[in-house]
């Protein structure tokens, strides 16, 4: 009978990682992941022999950031796509440059993960062993991201990464009555115990409560992810027409003309290519001519303005009574965006000074839901329509610990068999 060992990412968002075994020792790794808090960012320590491949459900460090140390000493066949291994690339080298943290890998590493990438089509059944076989099917997080259907010993085990069953202006929502019956699912938790706003009025207000800042003269600085959500902002601007400067900043503007090499990932390339068009690139050297112009609008990594343009942007803005920080992602506790949310209060480390600058927040400071990620509602719908076995295994994990128990509790109140792992425990299937 196969097991499942949960390395990363069980009661906690961060290091993902998930090694199924089959009978025979035969090993898949799904993701492999960092977490960026704590020093054990790695995922847990386990015995990686007879590993016979990897595959990775999105770009996004929390799923990818370890891959390289797997390609080591390996040539492993790795699983993915032509657009999650070109952002994977941006992200990784970008990780290692700045990182002060002391990964086990380098450039070397991560030219072999490069070098060792099988593009597989979403809906292929592609063959790893006689034991495993997996097949891709679209997961509406980001663009490229996927979930995984890994068949072994006559089981099928689904593993969902990042899902989101909502539609967005930049991608089209994962549905899970296009999959097959499986025995055991594995699914992501994070929003288990909220619902998101309505998409539209959430939209509206976001529009309104900019044309506002830009009535008063004010500026508009958007914190965004530069990976997805930059462009998702982007696409609601364009949309409602705004006649307003627009400038994309830092990482996403890199991010956004990668993207114009893979039109096949997007709902509407066609849209997503005028809302670039229409955005101007800023430089560092021009920024703090943007603020002074006032009445623009800036998107900027990082989302939580823990690092990147932003903070060259925000050293002004905090202080202006008439512009705005609006915050368009998810806000991790410790973070200095959390705690400008929370308390009102910038902190953060200005370049070539080791002391923490702190401010006091005079501009406005709000946070709009758009979030890439199933809600409550969206997750049990999600799970419900799923054709399980006699089994019905359900474990919950991406989530902190109260989103991923509570989750586990309430599904076994219908009849699932539902856990909620810690990192490093293994289950039998």
């Amino acid at each position: 009978m196969p097991v499942i060992k949960f390395l990363g990412g069980a009661r906690e968002v961060g290091r993902s990682a998930i090694l199924i075994e089959s009978n025979n020792k035969e090993k898949i790794m799904l993701d492999y992941g960092v977490r960026f808090k704590e020093d054990d960012r790695l995922p847990d320590k386990t015995d990686l022999n007879n590993l016979k491949a990897v595959a990775l459900t999105h770009c996004h460090v929390d799923h990818s950031g370890a891959l390289p140390s797997l390609y080591k000493n390996s040539n492993l066949p790795f699983y993915t796509n032509p657009i999650t291994l070109r952002i994977s690339e941006i992200l990784l080298k970008d990780m290692i440059r700045i990182s002060k943290y002391p990964y086990p890998f380098d450039f070397k590493e991560l030219d072999k993960l490069r070098q060792s990438a099988q593009f597989l089509e979403n809906g292929i059944r592609q063959k790893i062993s006689n034991d495993f076989h997996i097949t891709f099917y679209d997961a509406g997080h980001i663009p490229g991201s996927i979930s995984i259907l890994v068949e072994v010993n006559g089981k099928k085990i689904f593993y969902t990464g990042d899902i989101n069953s909502q539609s967005t202006n930049l991608i089209n929502p994962a549905k899970s009555s296009d999959i097959p019956e499986i025995d055991a699912l594995i699914t992501e938790s994070t929003y288990a115990l909220k619902d998101h706003p309505p998409r539209e009025e959430t939209e509206r207000n976001f529009i309104d409560r900019i044309g506002n800042v830009i009535e008063n003269d004010g500026n508009v600085l958007i914190p965004a992810f530069g990976v997805a959500r930059s462009q998702e902002v982007l696409l609601v601007l364009n949309k409602f027409g705004l006649k307003i400067p627009i400038y994309l900043d830092g990482l996403a503007r890199k991010i956004s003309m990668t993207y114009s090499e893979y039109p096949n990932a997007f709902k509407d390339f066609g849209m997503l290519k005028k809302a670039i068009k229409n955005t101007k690139f800023a430089k560092s050297r021009n920024r703090m001519n943007i603020l002074e112009k006032g009445k623009n609008i800036i998107i900027s990594p990082s989302g939580m303005l823990k690092g990147g343009a932003a903070i060259d942007y925000m050293s002004k803005i905090v202080k202006d009574p008439v512009s705005a920080v609006y915050l368009v992602g998810y806000q991790v506790e410790g973070t200095p965006g959390r705690k400008l949310l929370d308390e009102g209060i910038f902190e953060f480390e200005e370049r070539g000074n080791s002391k923490n600058n702190i401010s006091e927040a005079l501009c406005e400071v709000e946070y709009f839901d758009f979030s890439s990620h199933a809600d409550r509602s969206d997750l049990y719908g999600y799970i419900k329509e799923i054709k399980f076995n006699n089994s019905r295994y359900v474990f919950c994990v991406h989530g902190d610990e109260k989103s991923s128990t509570s989750l586990a509790s309430n599904l076994n109140k219908g009849n699932y068999n539902a856990i909620a792992p810690e990192t490093g425990e293994s289950y039998v299937i």
